[in-house]
Order: C-alpha cells, then structure tokens, then sequence
C-alpha cells in the first residue's frame, strides 16, 4: 500500500535543487509520482534545443522506455528534483 513518504525540496549540491527523503525508504517502496507530458524521443530532442535557447538552464526529461519520455520541465511535480544518492 502507498503511504506519502516524508519529503523535503531544497537546495542541492549535485544539481542546484533538490528532494530530499526525511524518513528510510526502502528499495521496493513507491516514493513519488513522476509527473509531466508523455512525448516521443524525436520531441524530446527538439525540446532540449529549444529549453536551451529560452536559457532554461535544467530540463527534466525521464526516459520511461525505447520510445516514451516524460517531459516534467514546465508541467511536472516535486518528482522532477529527485537525485539519486545511495544513502
């Protein structure tokens, strides 16, 4: 069963922002949704360009398989600002 975990945005120092997990979380437990638009690797690209023209500095595109990404950069929850971190 899902039970919403402890979670705390802030600042990172791997990459500028942050989630961070504020209780133990198992390897097998869901922790959050990742959110945003499901798009094809051939939008995912011309987005990239784009975000980095408009001098958007972080995309947050998650690749889901061969063929779908999630695009959560300007439609995406707190999921977008996970990193991994092994403790």
């Amino acid at each position: 069963q899902f039970r919403k975990k402890r979670l705390r945005f802030g600042r990172s120092r791997i990459h500028e922002w942050g989630l961070f997990a504020m209780e133990p979380i198992a390897a097998d437990e869901m922790v959050i949704e990742y959110v945003g638009q499901n798009i094809r690797q051939v939008v995912a690209d011309m987005r990239e360009k784009r975000y980095a023209q408009e001098g958007i500095g972080s995309s947050y595109l998650f690749r889901v398989d061969h063929d779908t990404i999630i695009d959560a950069t300007k439609c995406g929850n707190l999921a977008r600002f996970i990193n991994h971190c092994c403790t």
